[in-house]
């Protein structure tokens, strides 16, 4: 199950409305040179739910470019709750026309000086010969573009 963690000099609340706010996630994704981008939050008793959809252009491996196109449409939703001082979320992705998932616990916590941000994921894909590779390959884009999304955010908050 890979792992992503980014420390924030941003503390806990900060760097969360960045990540739960729709004109902070559209624009996120837009610097990421992600197109037709839908954010959507809401608000259901104690928790936040964000839904962002945007199409994505991809370099595929040469394994993977005979069955998939290099545009896709990612469909992701997270749920959070507040836990004490952190936040804990669940997320789920989905690569729209591929079969592929990533679900995810996340945690926002504060530090001493800022907070740190921490994502434990599995990538699913139901492409029966190539599934390992595959898998691994979402994986290692999904760590990337995380990293970009953080540093995003850390520039923001700068």
């Amino acid at each position: 199950m890979p792992r992503f963690r980014f420390e924030h000099a941003g503390d806990v609340d900060a760097v969360f409305r960045l990540m739960t706010d729709p004109d902070a996630l559209t624009a996120r994704c837009e610097a990421l040179g992600e197109r037709d981008v839908k954010a959507e939050v809401s608000t259901e008793g104690d928790v936040i739910k964000t839904r962002v959809a945007r199409e994505v252009e991809q370099e595929l491996p040469g394994f993977a470019k005979r069955l998939f196109k290099p545009t896709n449409v990612l469909v992701e939703r997270e749920e959070w709750r507040s836990d004490g001082d952190r936040r804990v979320g669940k997320g789920h992705l989905k690569i729209a026309g591929t079969g592929a998932t990533i679900d995810s616990t996340i945690t926002l916590s504060p530090t001493g000086s800022g907070s740190v941000y921490e994502m434990d994921f599995q990538v699913t894909a139901k492409a029966p010969l190539i599934r390992k590779k595959l898998e691994a390959f979402i994986g290692d884009t999904a760590l990337e573009s995380l990293r970009r999304q953080h540093e995003h955010y850390a520039n923001v908050l700068k």
